[in-house]
């Protein structure tokens, strides 16, 4: 019985002591991550929101035609807010897709893909 109330006391202490971290290492970012097509010239772009105004944002942005890069933006640097667009040239009726590599604090933060068909 004492065996039994000693391990119970053990794992509540561990889920009392993790939870807090775990929850300080989240983020509530705002990640908009945007493909757009005029003609034969694509547009990507990504603004993010960091929660605070003092938290770093590192960014590597990739247009993608299947597995070949069409083009590549890396390093893309800044605090707390950070607003990046550019341009590359497609052709029409072929699929692309942009990918996002994002990190927030040095902490990586999971951005989904956004696949557009050139009109």
């Amino acid at each position: 019985m004492r065996r039994l109330l000693a391990v119970m006391s053990v794992v509540v202490m561990v889920f009392v002591v993790s939870f807090p971290v775990m929850a300080a290492n989240e983020s509530a970012a705002l990640v908009f991550p945007g493909l757009s097509f005029s003609g034969t010239t694509a547009t990507c772009s990504l603004e993010v929101y960091a929660e605070h105004a003092t938290d770093a944002i590192v960014a590597t942005v990739k247009l993608k035609h299947g597995n070949s890069v069409v083009k590549q933006w890396t390093n893309l640097t800044d605090v707390g807010i950070l607003d990046f667009s550019d341009t590359a040239g497609v052709s029409h009726g072929e699929t692309y897709t942009l990918q996002v590599t994002l990190t927030i604090n040095g902490s990586p933060y999971p951005v989904a893909d956004v696949t557009r068909v050139c009109p």
